[in-house]
């Protein structure tokens, strides 16, 4: 009756439960979502397993009670029976004690007959071993017979080989035979003799088992020393050997029965000790029973505070399902983005090769023409390098012109200076765009309008310089411009494929998540995965503005490098050119100042 009671109250208490949370589950939340029929299932079996559970430990609950019923049965009837246990002791004690006995028996029983047995297995060990020696003194003695017949026929056929060989030992062969004849005669005399003498033997031998037994061996007997007198002195010793066994019965039933008495008394300490443990027995039963009492007190709090965690599981369970909805709702919508940000990846990445391949392209050709510019810088500095030696030997031989100037006179000029000055104006023309026409002055020209065309001719090449200065400057600008433009590209595309990998990371690391806590349930709300994107989306657009900002602060910081770059080559060009100017205005001027002008009354066409 009070286990159908129990069982009616438990399923009281459990229809109550799944009302409260029926109701707190219509309360909670909206009837658009409907819950699957896995989870209906899932939530029944856990309330059969709960009940199987709670009649488990009702069925070990009352198993303990009827044990410690029957522990406390046994303790009474301990109470009031003292002596009962010590006679049952005993009678063990007793029937113990004689199957000991009898066991002694048998065991010393079986111990004589082992050593009767041993025994003779020796005598019958020695008289194999006589027997073989005396065989195989027999056969030694044939065998030498046999040889010693063998070696007389041997003579014999020397005697007639030699009889054969020589005609006058006749007599002595005839004489050689009848002592054989004598011999042989002997031989079969001896051989008689000895199988008398081995019937005489053979007789002795039976005679002398009849006497002594068959056991007894006739090498022992010859090695005993004094006199032996046979069966009787065999009889002396059996019954020596029989006193002396019935003396070690007596010792040994003493023993035995001294060791019964330390048996018995061994066997009351242990009873003692028996009686003892029994008692600490029944002390440690009392205390477990206390002990189970005080379990059984905790296990029904332990059930009240289960079935209150119970309910609490069942509401975290219904806001688990809601959570894990959504992710699933997110998890489509991640794995949407990530296709759509895979695409994007691939796209950028085919332009990104392009870019490469232009890029390589636009080196190669940069390559090209600077190398193509450094050629026409080489030339042209070699070019100027050559002007350079001419002036300076035109100078040298202006030197000289003076120096015999002021030797000859103001109106006399000997050939040697016609030559030179002819060959001077000769070697003035320039090769690629200036002419020069031949001189129409005569001999007392003077010497400003060398300087003249020198100095044009200079300013021409140093104008002609310049623009290809200007031309490669120009050149270099743009190269530059062109490739800061692609390493700022690159960069870009750089920092796009990081941020796209680092996304892609965050929503594979997402996705793992969600699937580590995936149970397989998905609600079919539509509302809400609408929401859920809309704050993705804006948090999308963020970044991108993000992404745009630190885009822009890269190329600004690129771009004020670039600055600085082009500043200083433009004012390192610039005092280059400076110290150039200079450095020719200063020649012009030394060459004006140490020759001094000759009055001009001679003309000079100059063409250019």
């Amino acid at each position: 009756m009070a286990d159908d009671t129990a069982k009616l109250e438990t399923n009281d208490s459990l229809n109550d439960e799944d009302i409260s949370s029926s109701k707190f589950v219509e309360g909670q939340f909206p009837e658009r979502i409907i819950f699957p029929e896995e989870l209906n299932k899932f939530l029944q079996d856990r309330i059969h397993d709960l009940t199987a559970e709670n009649e488990c430990l009702r069925r070990a609950f009352e198993r303990a009670e009827e044990k410690v019923r029957k522990l406390s049965q046994e303790k009474l009837n301990w109470q009031n029976a003292p002596g009962k246990p010590t006679e049952p002791a005993t009678t063990k004690l007793i029937e113990l004690g004689k199957k000991y006995r009898n066991q002694t028996a048998e065991m010393e029983t079986l111990k004589t007959k082992c050593k009767n047995l041993e025994a003779t297995l020796v005598i019958k060990d020695d008289e194999l071993e006589h027997q073989r020696a005396e065989l195989q003194q027999i056969l030694k003695s044939e065998t030498y017979k046999n040889s010693g017949d063998n070696g007389n026929q041997d003579n014999i056929r020397e005697k007639d080989s030699r009889s054969n060989s020589s005609s006058k030992d006749d007599e002595r062969i005839k004489c050689l035979k009848n002592k054989l004849q004598r011999v042989q005669t002997k031989l079969c005399e001896s051989r008689n003799t000895c199988a008398v003498l081995r019937q005489e033997i053979n007789k002795a031998q039976k005679l002398l088992y009849s006497e002594v037994g068959e056991n007894v061996n006739i090498n022992t007997l010859s090695s005993v020393p004094g006199s032996w007198r046979g069966r009787a002195e065999q009889i002396r010793n059996l019954q020596q050997k029989v006193s002396e066994l019935q003396i070690r019965l007596s010792e040994h039933e003493k023993s035995q029965k001294e060791s019964s008495v330390i048996l018995d008394r061994q066997n009351l300490a242990n009873l003692r000790i028996v009686e003892k443990e029994r008692r600490q027995q029944i002390e440690n039963t009392a205390k477990e029973l206390r002990q189970t009492e005080v379990a059984l007190e905790t296990s029904k709090r332990k059930l009240d505070a289960s079935k209150a965690r119970i309910k609490v599981l069942e509401h975290e369970l219904n806001i688990a399902k809601g959570n894990i909805a959504m992710l699933n709702e997110k998890r489509s919508h991640d794995d949407r983005l990530i296709d759509a940000l895979n695409e994007r990846l691939k796209i950028v990445e085919a332009r990104y090769q392009e870019r490469e391949m232009e890029v390589q392209n636009k080196e190669h050709k940069i390559e090209r023409e600077n190398v193509n510019i450094k050629n026409e810088l080489r030339a042209t500095q070699l070019h100027v390098d050559r002007l350079c030696r001419r002036l300076e030997e035109r100078e040298i031989e202006i030197d000289k012109l003076k120096s015999v100037q002021t030797n000859q006179g103001n109106g006399i000029m000997s050939d040697e200076s016609l030559k030179c000055r002819t060959s001077l104006r000769s070697d003035l023309r320039p090769k690629e765009e200036r002419q020069i026409s031949p001189l129409t002055s005569p001999r007392s020209l003077g010497e400003a309008n060398e300087y003249v065309t020198l100095a044009l001719a200079a300013e021409a090449e140093r104008v002609r310089l310049l623009e290809l200065v200007t031309v490669l400057n120009q050149r270099l600008d743009k190269e530059r411009n062109e490739a800061n433009a692609l390493i700022e590209l690159l960069h870009k595309e750089k920092s796009k494929c990081a941020k796209l990998e680092s996304k892609l990371r965050n929503l594979e690391k997402e996705r793992v998540g969600l699937a580590k806590v995936d149970s397989g349930y998905r609600a079919k709300s539509y509302t809400k995965s609408m929401l859920s994107l809309k704050p993705e989306e804006e948090t999308i657009n963020s970044e991108e503005v993000r992404f745009k900002i630190e885009l822009l602060e890269e190329e600004c910081l690129a771009l004020k490098a670039r600055l600085d770059t082009v500043q200083q080559d433009k004012v390192s060009d610039l005092t280059m050119y400076k110290r150039m100017l200079d450095q020719a205005r200063k020649t012009f001027k030394d060459a004006c100042r140490n020759k001094p002008l000759v009055a001009g009354g001679s003309r000079s066409t100059i063409t250019i």
